[in-house]
């Protein structure tokens, strides 16, 4: 049966996703994320919410992969404080 993952993004993040410049959403490998995407497949839905507001847009999940901190987008890299030796969930949409 076929999962939905909600995230909360804010407001720019959401813009960017809304606006088709960002096609993956970033999450830090931790025990939470990890029990969180344990489930969740290619196929499988993502509904982005902007902010706490209900205004939503929902894609497919095409690949959940595991990198590391260097090969994070620069903007996104920034976010985190330049993480160079985490590793994090990179979740690929369409």
């Amino acid at each position: 049966m076929p999962k939905t993952l909600h995230l909360t993004l804010t407001y720019h993040w959401w813009d960017k996703v809304s606006g088709g410049e960002k096609k993956a959403e970033y999450r830090r490998f931790t025990a939470n994320w990890r029990k969180r995407l344990a489930d969740v497949r290619p196929g499988d839905s993502i509904v982005f919410h902007r902010g706490y507001t209900n205004r939503t847009l929902t894609r497919r999940i095409e690949q959940i992969r595991v990198i590391g901190g260097w090969d994070l987008p620069n903007e996104v890299y920034q976010f985190f404080k330049c993480p160079n030796e985490s590793q994090f969930f990179e979740i690929q949409f369409r």
